[in-house]
């Protein structure tokens, strides 16, 4: 019996050896980094589907903007954009969520944002991940407006090692 036990004790002292020494256990951890970028409007399509409901609300649907991106992320934005507008005083008010692409050089992330829109000043929420050779990249984080106009993204860049 004694034998035993100290058989299970080398097989188990053994595989742990084995666990700690793997790759995965050896790898870095992220490395996680402040994030900020500024995206200025360079056009827009129309949208898809639009149309203003009993209550007064404007819906669109499949709306296409376009945006160049500067700071953390250099290049060019894509997004189609579904909102819902109340107008008060030509200014929107409501609610938008934006998905699309952003294209640096060769390099491409996904992009998604939950956008409260008062009085025609955007905030919310976004979402970046990267694909291809910069999978390992996720960023999220906050938007805002400048008095000028531009987006204005802040947040954390999480970078995975692999």
């Amino acid at each position: 019996m004694k034998r035993l036990s100290l058989a299970f004790l080398v097989v188990l002292v053994s595989m742990l050896a084995l666990v700690s020494a793997s790759p995965t256990a050896l790898a870095a951890p992220a490395t996680k980094e402040p994030f900020s970028a500024t995206m200025t409007y360079t056009g827009m399509t129309p949208p898809k589907r639009f149309w203003t409901d009993e209550e007064g609300v404007q819906h669109a649907r499949g709306f296409g903007e376009t945006f160049s991106i500067s700071g953390g992320i250099v290049g060019t934005v894509a997004l189609t954009v579904n909102w819902n507008f109340v107008y008060s005083d030509y200014s929107p008010s409501g609610d938008a969520q934006a998905k699309g692409i952003i294209t640096s050089g060769e390099d491409v992330y996904l992009m998604s944002a939950d956008v409260t829109v008062v009085m025609g000043t955007p905030s919310g929420t976004f979402v970046i991940r990267g694909t291809g050779s910069c999978k390992r990249i996720h960023i999220t984080g906050m938007l805002s407006s400048t008095a000028e106009g531009l987006l204005v993204l802040e947040g954390t860049k999480l970078t995975t090692k692999p």
